[in-house]
């Protein structure tokens, strides 16, 4: 989005947002009129919010909040920090993702020609109902089979002869178990999946020939970001959010290819609106032309969470990243792993890593140990394998 258009665009919404009490109290705590916000150095004066934000106006002004639209036509929710909050979409809301959606589907391609199945959840949360519209806005026949037990499931896919599917990629590689049919395209999202080295690799064994995409949604926004066939990274939803990395620790914005937190601004959305969101979720943004023809892309999908962060030897270390690398190993238990952060005699810190699996040796072992020091900037000082792992923390934090 070019700059100007950029600026207008914030600037509307702004004024849009200056409606809500709960933006109304926000700017007056700045002393800033909407008015004020022209550029992008304005727009970052903005402080920032988050799920607890959200939370406290839940409280302060029951049972809707103070983002309630009166235009709202669909409750969804999304767990916050005391329970389900709501988030409200009005018709323009769901008409704008929907839009965006089918565009993001047909940069797949996916077409009306085209037998589309749901297994996501429809009830309580955004996921199903939003790709579900997303495809028959593209003109799909769509399937709203929701969460189900497996075999059932791949019955349905076989009888229609499903040639699209939106799932967990978990459960998808079960559904290939059960034997399902050629699928040509797999829209994969709710649990890492391009972040997991050899995921992809895992599915594509056992579909065949497949399109593979990630996506990324928030209970709070859905779409955030996509990939095209290309599969590249994910794609921005660019027409409906501003997305920023901004350092974990300072807030402060960072530059293209450094790993940051995810703060997202609504565009145009009237219900239950965000403006500088921090997400929690951890990424890499950069600017690459696609065929497509988008640009900011989140180039490794989602890596972590903000909250699992540990600074071991100057270095920020999210242990989810290692189960991630961990999972093209053949004989590792997904999830099964510890690490343990102890000093050294000398000071500084000690990395330990025990893994519940078998030892795959040799160049197998020092592949994986240099892949973590090339994605984690930080390589353990000892790596373990046991044959089974008891139960416990997946951090042990025996320095202080």
């Amino acid at each position: 989005m070019e700059k100007d258009v950029w600026a207008r665009t914030i600037q509307e919404q702004v004024k849009r947002l200056s409606e809500f009490p709960f933006y109304q109290k926000r700017f007056q705590a700045i002393d800033m009129n909407p008015g004020d916000i022209r550029s992008l150095e304005d727009f970052r004066q903005v402080p920032f919010m988050d799920t607890k934000d959200l939370q406290k106006d839940l409280e302060e002004n029951p049972p809707h909040g103070s983002l309630f639209h009166s235009d709202t036509v669909r409750v969804t929710l999304s767990p916050g920090p005391k329970g389900l909050m709501p988030v409200y979409h009005t018709r323009q809301d769901v008409e704008e993702v929907n839009r965006e959606l089918a565009v993001m589907y047909r940069a797949c391609g996916v077409g009306p020609h085209d037998i589309a199945a749901i297994t996501f959840g429809y009830h309580l949360f955004i996921a199903g109902l939003t790709i579900h519209g997303g495809f028959e806005t593209l003109g799909c026949k769509t399937i709203p089979l929701g969460p189900g037990e497996s075999q059932r499931t791949a019955e349905i896919l076989n009888r229609f002869r499903v040639t699209v599917l939106a799932s967990n990629p978990s459960f998808a590689l079960k559904l290939a178990q059960e034997g399902v049919p050629k699928l040509r395209i797999l829209f994969a999202g709710g649990e890492p999946f391009s972040s997991v080295e050899g995921y992809k690799d895992k599915l594509r064994q056992a579909f065949g020939k497949i399109g593979l995409i990630d996506s990324y949604g928030l209970g709070q926004s859905t779409p955030v970001a996509r990939e095209c066939k290309e599969e590249r990274g994910l794609h921005v939803a660019d027409n409906l959010l501003y997305l920023e990395i901004v350092d974990p620790e300072t807030g402060k914005v960072l530059p293209d290819g450094e790993r940051g937190e995810v703060v997202i601004t609504h565009l145009r959305r009237q219900g239950s609106p965000l403006f500088r969101f921090r997400t929690g979720d951890l990424s890499v943004l950069e600017h690459i032309p696609c065929s497509c023809g988008r640009k900011a892309t989140l180039t490794r999908g989602v890596l972590g969470r903000t909250d699992e962060m540990h600074k071991v030897k100057g270095v920020k270390l999210y242990p989810s990243q290692i189960d991630h690398l961990l999972r093209s190993l053949p004989e590792y238990t997904p999830g099964k792993y510890r690490v343990i952060l102890s000093p050294k005699p000398g000071g500084g810190d000690h990395f330990r890593l025990i893994v519940e699996g078998k030892n795959p040796g040799g160049p197998l072992t020092e592949k994986m140990i240099e892949r973590m020091k090339e994605t984690l900037l930080i390589r353990p000082d000892t790596l373990e394998f046991v044959e089974k792992l008891p139960e416990g923390p997946r951090v042990v934090e025996e320095r202080y």
